[in-house]
């Protein structure tokens, strides 16, 4: 990236008319945005709350699947002018969501587990003890 390159935290408005098109104004801007950050002219920042609001909006209004919503969202998360904190965590939790975890959530909380706690995972859902990898705890040891 070019030290010049501007800089622009983003929000979950922006990236669903990327995505779901559907006001015609607002998806010609965010195109031209996100094209500039796939040729690294600009960077964003996106908070994981703001990814976590994009999957929720797009399986709780629009109806998408998990695996339909990695497929959207994958591209984004892939250009390197897209930052985020902890971004292979997220890109992690978002395969885990497609695939096996029906919650983003849990998807994120499980990724961290695999990540920073050798698959410990203090839950109370019974689910989670399916994920591969995860070692779902109740309790912890007095």
């Amino acid at each position: 990236m070019k030290a010049s390159t501007e800089k622009c935290a983003i929000d979950a408005n922006l990236i669903l008319r990327y995505l779901m098109q559907d006001v015609e104004q607002q998806y010609r801007a965010a195109t031209a945005i996100m094209d500039a950050v796939q040729d690294e002219r600009l960077v964003v920042l996106c908070e994981p709350v703001t990814l976590a609001e994009v999957v929720w909006v797009l399986q709780k209004v629009y109806g998408l699947s998990g695996q339909q919503i990695r497929e959207g969202l994958s591209p984004i998360l892939a250009a390197s002018s897209f930052q985020m904190p902890d971004k292979p965590r997220y890109i992690r939790a978002l395969a885990m969501y497609a695939d096996s975890v029906p919650h983003f959530g849990d998807a994120c909380a499980c990724a961290a587990a695999l990540e920073a706690c050798e698959g410990r995972l203090l839950s109370f859902d019974k689910d989670l003890s399916g994920v591969p990898g995860i070692r779902r705890l109740e309790s912890i040891a007095a």
